[in-house]
């Protein structure tokens, strides 16, 4: 509920959330843009390193991968054709 004393004072502004679901989220939106920011920084900051860094994700990603795939493949049924 809004604060009657700023409404008198004639105060057009946004009132801040002192507790509760909203003003969690905007708060946890905001270290979220904080972080991404540094993220960002840093890459900027150190071209090779977030170079290597993708590629090491990407090659144990596409490990990951073959292995999961090449494991689900039942193992092929040995046929005789004589």
């Amino acid at each position: 509920m809004a604060n009657v004393k700023n409404l008198r004072t004639g105060f057009t502004g946004e009132l801040d959330e002192t507790g509760g679901v909203a003003a969690r989220a905007k708060q946890a939106a905001g270290y979220v843009r904080n972080e991404a920011g540094a993220v960002a920084r840093t890459a900027q900051d150190h071209p090779s390193a977030t170079g290597t860094a993708l590629l090491v994700f990407g090659a144990a990603a596409f490990v990951a991968g073959y292995l999961i795939g090449s494991a689900s493949n039942p193992p092929p049924s040995r046929s005789r054709y004589w």
